[in-house]
């Protein structure tokens, strides 16, 4: 069973569409224990930021975001996914947004309207040309300077820039947004 691992909605139990492949748990623990460091809690109330999952699926890293103090847009296209993203956004009581739209739409809009988010996650389907997908989010510049660019990504697939943590099968390449 799912469940967000840390913050405010710890252990609270999400569904899982069949079209998703939610993120190991060791790969988002490590990933949120990376993020709390890199982005402590500031101002009054204290927010982390704005945080961008982009292919939500289950909402696993959105939410985990959220729970921990972002301010979380989720965007997913799949019809079951989004119907179970609402169902999880209310059970987890957080104050995450949910974008009912292609992630190619979004990054677009959100590029129009100069949208910023302090971390963008991109975990597309691995049949995606995932190196196309993730030049679209760069392209975008909708990550704040600073802020991080990260996609989630088989081991197979290497990044020719960013860092790069492995977890069993999955990686992330992270990049620090120069604006």
């Amino acid at each position: 069973m799912l469940r967000i691992l840390g913050g405010s909605a710890k252990g609270v139990s999400l569904k899982v569409p069949q079209s998703a492949r939610p993120s190991p748990v060791r790969l988002r623990k490590a990933l949120f224990d990376y993020l709390r460091y890199r982005f402590p809690p500031q101002g009054d109330p204290p927010s982390r930021g704005r945080f961008l999952d982009l292919y939500a699926g289950s909402g696993a890293i959105g939410l985990e975001a959220a729970s921990e103090g972002f301010a979380a847009t989720l965007v997913e296209k799949d019809r079951q996914a989004i119907t179970l993203l609402r169902e999880n956004i209310q059970k987890t009581r957080l104050p995450a947004r949910l974008e009912p739209i292609s992630v190619e739409q979004f990054l677009l809009r959100a590029a129009q309207t100069g949208q910023r988010f302090q971390v963008a996650f991109m975990a597309p389907p691995y049949p995606h040309d995932l190196l196309l997908d993730f030049e679209r989010l760069l392209e975008a510049r909708v990550v704040e300077p600073g802020g991080l660019l990260i996609l989630q990504h088989p081991v197979e697939l290497s990044l020719p820039r960013g860092e790069r943590r492995e977890y069993g099968t999955n990686a992330v390449t992270m990049l620090e947004s120069a604006g």
